[in-house]
């Protein structure tokens, strides 16, 4: 329920708190002092988009607040609120807040959220019914949303709607996966083909550079061969080697050295020269034995490498380690190209049962819906016969669709006939709208008790009626409070004493400063306030008593 609401520097409010309890309440007063701008400031924390002209003072923030008790979990309000992951709590304050600028902001506890989830908050918690509210009777959602509210399929409706979630996201990724797939598949083959070539080549890493040099040792080997040939035969060969000569010097460097002590070092050094080039001579000729003039390995080596260069040539790369990350990639891509189809079968398939599933709680919803059409019908041509319809027809034409929605399949028409000589036809081109108005209040009132909602608030939908037709409506209004917090905007005194509460909202100028304020009616003060909605300005003693009369007050 609403239990409080607080307005500041909103159109003609300067400040206004309010404190709403159970039951009926009603809200009187005079036109124009500002009933209707309490129920704009309310519509703001419900979601209605803001306006700076509604700044009492343009250079000052507006504020609403609105605080809200939920009596009991309501399963659609906490799956709104996990969605949107705002804490649940069973005590809401939600803040609306106009800057001068233009812009505003939205608060529950204190948590910043987007208008959205605003709008979807206000319609869980408060169905303001107006009478431009009965534009809701033309929507082909609303007749089968009251079905459902009357008929307490609020269970069989929440399975259905979770079933059609989830039809519409597999739905969703399947149409995603399947363009994907399709995409993929016109170069899949080209993929294969890269990847294929890339694989048969069995590329090694560091592979070229290897290569590359046994190449330049095969096509040179001949040339090799021979320097070493001749490096090995001035070493070792010939009349005059050097390893030779250098031998005698040092046996001469020796001699020095035995009888010349400074010259040892000469000597000593002699033979290191002579021990190293005999380790060069003998590497020259491990190296020559090692060196073959092979045409075959040049070949192979040759193919390899041309093999190589056409890949990099062909991909446009530069190293073997870039082919083989493309070989990788590609074989990534091919990987997850598997991936997607399997997953593209698991979704069709998975999406077929799902089909299958909300297909079948639709049609159980359409036939829980056909079957509670006569007893609806009854129960809102008895309400109307009370509030002056007497002959009234309702029949609904019910079918099912080959189209899903939220509601499901029905497609549900409402015929109506106010008198018993004119059959019943479609309700927008035969009702007038006094009984639009008196039909949907009648519908609000059978289906109050499954309707979720915490509070209705009647935006003055008893204009056009009087006398005994707005004792009933008092009386209907009055019985809705037994199921939800009602306020009643009203000009009639016949509903207005039927409330448990009563507030005038007055017009009040200070100081050529207007105001609209509102104060809490009890005793000799609603008494008045029901006598001047009888007899006008000038309150007269048979008012005061028709007064009491409706307030079943004693004298």
């Amino acid at each position: 329920m609403l239990y409080s609401l607080s307005i500041s520097n909103y159109a003609l409010i300067n400040i206004l708190d309010i404190e709403f309890s159970e039951g009926l309440t009603i809200l009187t007063g005079e036109t124009g002092a500002g009933k209707s701008i309490i129920l704009g400031a309310l519509s703001l924390v419900l979601g209605q988009r803001a306006d700076v002209s509604v700044l009492r003072d343009p250079k000052v923030n507006a504020v609403v607040e609105a605080c809200f008790r939920i009596p009991r979990t309501e399963g659609d309000l906490e799956r709104l609120f996990h969605e949107n992951q705002v804490d649940f709590s069973s005590d809401l304050i939600i803040r609306r807040v106009i800057y001068p600028g233009g812009k505003s902001r939205s608060f529950v506890n204190d948590l910043p959220v987007n208008l959205n989830f605003l709008k979807r908050l206000g319609n869980l918690l408060i169905d303001i019914h107006s009478q431009h509210e009965n534009l809701l009777l033309a929507d082909s959602d609303y007749p089968v949303k009251a079905v459902d509210a009357f008929a307490g399929l609020d269970t069989l409706t929440g399975q259905y709607q979770k079933a059609h979630r989830q039809v519409t996201a597999l739905t969703l990724q399947t149409q995603s996966l399947r363009q994907s797939c399709e995409s993929t598949q016109k170069e899949i083959d080209y993929f294969s083909f890269q990847f294929k070539e890339l694989q048969e080549a069995r590329l090694e890493p560091g592979e070229q550079e290897i290569l590359e040099n046994e190449l330049k040792l095969l096509e040179h080997a001949a040339e090799i061969r021979q320097h070493l040939f001749a490096v090995t035969a001035l070493l070792e060969e010939g009349d005059f080697p050097v390893l030779g000569r250098i031998k005698e010097a040092e046996k001469m460097a020796t001699a020095v050295a035995s009888r010349l002590s400074d010259f040892s070092d000469v000597a000593a050094r002699m033979e290191q020269v002579r021990i190293e080039l005999k380790d060069l001579a003998l590497e020259c000729s491990k190296t020559v034995s090692s060196i073959q003039d092979d045409p075959s390995r040049l070949e192979t080596v040759t193919r390899r490498l041309d093999t190589i260069y056409s890949l990099e040539r062909k991909h446009n790369l530069q190293t073997v380690e870039q082919l083989i990350e493309l070989k990788d990639t590609l074989d990534k891509n091919l990987q997850q190209a598997d991936t997607d189809f399997s997953r593209l079968h698991e979704l069709e398939k998975e999406l077929k049962t799902q089909i299958l599933e909300r297909n079948a709680l639709a049609s159980r919803l359409h036939k829980e819906r056909a079957a509670c059409l006569k007893d609806f019908s009854e129960q809102l041509r008895s309400r109307l016969a009370l509030l002056g319809i007497p002959y009234a027809r309702i029949e609904f034409n019910i079918e099912e669709k080959p189209e899903y929605g939220q509601t499901g399949n029905t497609a549900l028409e409402i015929l109506f006939s106010a008198n018993k000589d004119i059959p019943p036809r479609e309700l927008s081109r035969i009702a007038s709208g006094g009984e639009m108005s008196r039909l949907m209040l009648c519908i609000k009132t059978v289906i109050a008790q499954h309707s979720g909602l915490s509070t209705i608030i009647f935006d003055e939908v008893d204009q056009g009626v009087s006398g005994k037709i707005a004792d009933r409506m008092g009386d209907m209004i009055h019985e809705l409070s037994g199921y939800m917090q009602v306020l009643a905007i009203t000009h009639l005194p016949q509903v207005a004493a039927k409330g448990n509460a009563h507030f005038l909202v007055h017009k009040d100028s200070e100081s050529d400063v207007t105001q609209t304020k509102v104060w809490s009616l009890e005793g000799e003060e609603r008494i008045e306030e029901v006598a001047r909605m009888l007899s006008g300005s000038r309150i007269t003693r048979a008012a005061l008593q028709n007064a009491k009369d409706l307030l079943h007050i004693n004298n």
